[in-house]
């Protein structure tokens, strides 16, 4: 897959009403075009990112067999401790391509 999927209903924030140590969640969706196929969001390290902003790269997994040419939304979520105030910026990447740009949220 050359393009770079739809996605829509993305969100990302800092969860710090859960017991035990906070957490940086961010969800959403990508179109995806079989029923095999699946987002995934994995951290991007490069040096040149400020330390407020996290870079999340989005690939798609194959989770096995042919499957059904179908252009359908399916969910991805990626979670990684994260303090108060720790980011201010989450950015989604294809191939090195900003996508999507969402300002971190915290609850309290």
């Amino acid at each position: 897959m050359f393009n770079p999927p739809k996605l829509r209903s993305f969100v990302s924030w800092i969860n710090l009403e859960s017991p035990g140590q906070s957490k940086l969640i961010v969800s959403g969706e990508g179109e995806m075009p079989s029923d095999t196929e699946r987002p995934h969001l994995c951290v991007n390290m490069d040096p040149r990112t400020p330390p407020s902003t996290l870079e999340l790269d989005l690939t798609i997994r194959n989770s096995g067999g042919a499957g059904n040419a179908k252009d359908e939304y399916q969910r991805v979520r990626f979670e990684a401790p994260a303090e108060q105030g720790q980011y201010d910026k989450v950015l989604i990447l294809w191939q090195s391509s900003v996508l999507l740009d969402l300002d971190v949220r915290e609850t309290h």
